[in-house]
Formats: structure tokens, C-alpha cells, sequence
């Protein structure tokens, strides 16, 4: 039987006063008074020295003003002193800078609820490996929400015989490939009675924490209680990890494309598990364009492949076809309607 899942809202996350927080004073004042509906439009918070903070708001950049308006001229707003900044790194990593040198060595660290918070700067560089990340000139705070419901729709297209379908996910960068993800991961982890769905047993390959948004090994975000989640593991070992020893009967994780995971896929289907993954393309054309994700699409393990893009903002559904050389089973038409065969 499914379980009972939360109640369907808009979006989950924290509030924007937990957002807020991690802000030092100065800029923390200045985002509190951003109007209430812009804020939930937010989705990046950027940062950089000598220059203003700029909101991306997906399809919309805008500037923050020193008295917490908004504007599209970066003229009209101020602009980040080397020290603002310092105040803001400080704040962010808690005055533990070094204590974070392994994290930032990635480029970015995790916050409580699910944040996570990207830098750039001078490398510094040891045996030919990335050491840490000094004097910090450009600092991304990518807001973790959940939009709930988004879903829904797709699990009938995905589920057949008494089985998840495996399935790719394709899009361009920040237009909700892994917000729907994660949603796919949670609703069938809980599973859906009406769609006689049961709740599945999900290994999740977290490479970048950006799905479970775990902070000290705890998910922020929510995958459902059937979900086993290996954070900031390469995509290769974790998957033979799962494999080994979680018994799952799907696998998911974030953007294929290299020549090597062709065979981590056929890995996981030689094992009788299905899987789920994302991957960086405009459409099918230029997703052929790039041979690691070609001979993934052209071998057969797709069974259904799925299109976002940001046409109508972040997370607009373009199609999803039976595989890539399969039929369309739910196209967006050029007017925002839809066509379900």
C-alpha cells in the first residue's frame, strides 16, 4: 500500500527568513525587505566583489538597490565591498573557513535546509588536485525548494506493467531537470494508490547533494521514506555501492553524458534494476550531438525521455516521448497547450 504523503502545496522549503539568516546583517536588512511575491521567485542570490548582488529569478535577472528594492539597471544598485564580502563568507561558513577547506575544494558547500552555497576564486592547487578555493571574489547562494505536485502528471506515462520505465530527463541548466527529479524520487518512493503504484525502494547517487540536500549526512529535502541516498559520491562507485548492498529496485542520479556511463547504465539494467537520470541538453538534437549521451539513446535503455525547458519559465514541460526514437506521448504546443497521445 502507498503511504499517506504531505499535503500538496505550491512549493516546501524554508521560509525566507530562514533563508535570510545565513546573510550577514548589511544584506540580510536589505533582502528581508524584497516584496513578498518576488520572493518566491528567487532561486539564486549572487555575490560578487566590487559589483551588486544580482536575483535570478530564472527567466529574469534582476539587481538588488541598497534600500531592498529591485532593478534591471546594474547602475542603480550598489555594489559589494571586499569586505561586505568577507562579512558574507564568514557568515556563511560560521567563522569556520579552513574547518570547510575539503567542501570548498568542491566549489561549494551545504547548508541547514538544503541550501547550497557556490564560490569562486583563486585555486589552489596540490599533485595536480584542487586544494581549496582562496581569496573568495564570487559567492552563489542557490535557494533549495521544493515544488510540490509538479510530478504528478507524468506517473501514469511512467509506470507500465507493473513497472518503473527507465527514464532521462533532458534540459537545459536551470530549468527544473532536478527539481522534477527529485519530485519523481519522492512520489514513487512513497508510492501513489491512486495509480496503484507501490512505494519502491530508491538508491539515490547524490554527487553533488543538489537532490537530497543533505547537511552533516541528514536529507533537507524530502525523497520519501523508502529512499537511501549516498551524498557527494562520484556517480560510478556510487552506483556499484547500491547495487551491492541496498537491494534497490530503482536508481537515480544526476546527469550522464560521459563516455563511461553507457556502461554504469547497462550495469544497472544487467542487474534487473531501472533507473532515472538528467541530463544537460536544449532538445534530442543536441543531445545527439554529444556521444557519451548518444550511444545511451541510441542503444535502447530509454524508455521514456523526458524535455524542460524555461520556454514558459523554469520547469515547462515540452515533451515526453517512448524512448528516443519512440513516439510523442505528451507534447507543448507553441501557445502553452498541450497534446497527449
Amino acid at each position: 500500500m502507498a503511504d499517506k504523503q504531505p499535503i500538496p502545496r505550491e512549493q516546501h522549503g524554508s521560509s525566507w527568513p530562514e533563508i535570510i539568516r545565513f546573510f550577514h546583517s548589511d544584506l540580510r536588512n536589505r533582502l528581508a525587505k524584497l516584496p513578498l511575491p518576488f520572493r518566491s521567485e528567487i532561486i539564486e542570490i549572487r555575490c560578487r566583489v566590487n559589483r551588486p548582488v544580482e536575483l535570478n529569478c530564472g527567466k529574469r535577472h534582476v539587481f538588488l538597490t541598497e534600500d531592498g528594492g529591485v532593478t534591471d539597471d546594474f547602475r542603480e544598485a550598489g555594489v559589494m565591498s571586499i569586505d561586505e564580502l568577507r562579512k558574507l563568507i564568514s557568515a556563511l561558513t560560521t567563522g569556520s573557513y579552513y574547518a570547510l577547506e575539503a567542501e570548498i575544494a568542491q566549489g561549494y558547500i551545504g547548508l541547514p535546509g538544503g541550501h547550497r552555497v557556490g564560490f569562486t576564486g583563486r585555486v589552489v592547487q596540490n599533485a595536480g588536485k584542487i586544494q581549496t578555493i582562496q581569496h573568495i571574489s564570487s559567492v552563489n547562494f542557490r535557494i533549495a525548494r521544493r515544488v510540490a505536485g509538479i510530478a504528478r502528471p507524468l506517473l501514469p506515462l511512467l509506470w507500465k506493467d507493473g513497472r518503473f520505465l527507465k527514464t532521462l530527463i533532458i534540459s537545459p541548466p536551470a530549468a527544473g531537470k532536478t527539481t522534477l527529479l527529485r519530485e519523481i524520487i519522492r512520489e514513487f518512493s512513497y508510492g501513489v494508490s491512486q495509480l496503484n503504484i507501490p512505494g519502491h525502494h530508491i538508491g539515490v547517487v547524490d554527487e553533488r547533494s543538489e537532490l537530497a540536500g543533505s547537511y552533516l549526512g541528514v536529507p533537507q529535502l524530502d525523497l520519501g521514506p523508502r529512499s537511501d541516498i549516498l551524498d557527494a559520491c562520484p556517480k560510478e562507485e556510487g552506483v556499484y555501492l547500491l547495487l551491492r548492498s541496498m537491494n534497490p529496485q530503482i536508481i537515480a542520479t544526476d546527469e550522464v553524458g560521459r563516455e563511461k556511463d553507457q556502461q554504469i547504465i547497462a550495469d544497472i539494467i544487467n542487474a534487473g534494476v531501472s533507473f532515472i537520470t538528467t541530463a544537460h541538453a536544449r532538445n534530442l538534437t543536441e543531445a545527439m550531438f554529444r556521444p557519451g549521451l548518444r550511444r545511451i539513446l541510441e542503444n535502447g535503455s530509454i524508455e521514456r525521455l523526458i524535455t524542460l525547458s524555461n520556454r514558459f519559465g523554469p520547469g515547462t514541460l515540452e515533451s515526453v516521448k517512448a524512448g528516443a526514437a519512440g513516439p510523442e506521448l505528451w507534447l507543448q504546443s507553441q501557445n502553452g497547450g498541450e497534446h497527449r497521445d
